[in-house]
């Protein structure tokens, strides 16, 4: 049995993420305004921009729709070393599809609700202690509490040092 750790159980359900645009301005951003931002908080994405994104996706979509095609060849002519290895293929060109389709629906959502509130899309992440640091000079609104800053390793008022 494996113990979570408080930083990775903090990732996931903390209220803020904090990056910068294009400026050295910290901005704070819900997990669903980030979208595939600069340098990810969360996930493993290797595309940064739309653009990578789409040119991945697009570049799935043919061993996406052939790796089914073949598959079913390969039954037809009851070669099953091939049949396996077309099967795996599937999968993973498919898997890799839909996981850009769904990215790119969700990069979407986050730019339309950044666009709401006038947030450039993120560049570069940056810590819960610069982002602190920040706020501290910079009252935005966002409380400065463990909550809202949990990896932070400066105390806040009230907490033991």
């Amino acid at each position: 049995m494996t113990v979570e750790s408080p930083r990775r159980r903090s990732a996931l359900s903390r209220p803020w993420y904090f990056g910068t645009g294009m400026d050295d301005t910290v901005h704070a951003y819900t997990r669903e305004e980030w979208g595939i931002g600069g340098s990810q908080p969360f996930g493993n994405y290797t595309a940064h921009t739309v653009t990578g994104l789409v040119t991945v996706t697009a570049l799935m979509t043919i061993p996406a729709i052939l790796a089914p095609v073949l598959l079913i060849v390969a039954i037809a002519r009851l070669n099953v070393g091939m049949a396996l290895l077309f099967l795996a293929c599937t999968v993973l060109f498919t898997g890799g599809w839909l996981l850009g389709l769904r990215s790119l629906r969700r990069e979407s959502a986050a730019g339309k609700l950044r666009r709401l509130k006038g947030l450039p899309k993120p560049r570069f992440a940056v810590t819960d202690d610069q982002a602190r640091r920040w706020f501290e000079a910079h009252p935005a609104g966002i409380p400065l509490t463990r909550e809202n800053f949990p990896d932070s390793s400066y105390p806040f008022p009230g907490e033991q040092p």
